[in-house]
């Protein structure tokens, strides 16, 4: 099966596959779409150029999720209602349990970037000296005190934090001693 050959098998599936359209552009591969996010890339299977595997993708890629990779393996001959029977069967279930997880996730990761960001800005205003960085899951704040550097980091959501205070002298050490007793 040659690219326009799966062009063509993608353009005919789609309709009939609830919801799915062909997306299909020179650059990259051959594409399912829905509206709400489902993507099922059509790949040639090597060396059986009667045959053509649909793999379902998960946004920005399957890095980081964890999730199995779902994929079947079909016949073209079997025609594109049989297909998407096939599809609707053995593929959309498991692999729609696991977006709706992806979806969680990314819905997570937004909120936690906004409260970092928020929480970025509360430092900057409280220790103007600080140089605050959000890493992507992750916020650093580095500033100095005298010879005192100190390191403010948090991760997620930023509702804890780890602070590290090195070559601090003695009245710095009491003044945070005294905020961290009265609380």
């Amino acid at each position: 099966m040659n690219r326009q050959d799966m062009e063509e098998f993608a353009t005919k599936l789609a309709p009939v596959l609830d919801g799915f359209t062909a997306e299909i552009a020179e650059d990259r591969p051959v594409y399912l779409v829905r509206s709400d996010g489902a993507c099922l890339v059509v790949h040639r299977v090597w060396k059986r150029p009667e045959r053509v595997k649909i793999i379902a993708a998960y946004p920005d890629g399957d890095a980081g999720y964890g999730l199995p990779r779902h994929e079947i393996t079909v016949a073209v001959a079997r025609g594109p209602e049989r297909i998407a029977a096939d599809i609707r069967r053995r593929l959309l279930p498991t692999y729609e349990r696991d977006l709706a997880v992806v979806r969680e996730r990314l819905t997570e990761a937004v909120v936690a970037d906004a409260q970092r960001a928020r929480f970025a800005g509360r430092l900057r205003r409280l220790i103007p000296a600080a140089h605050v960085v959000d890493e992507g899951r992750r916020l650093v704040a580095r500033w100095n005190v005298g010879t005192t550097g100190c390191v403010l980091t948090t991760s997620g959501k930023a509702s804890t934090c780890r602070i590290e205070i090195d070559g601090a002298e003695y009245d710095l050490v009491a003044r945070i001693a005294h905020v961290l007793h009265s609380g």
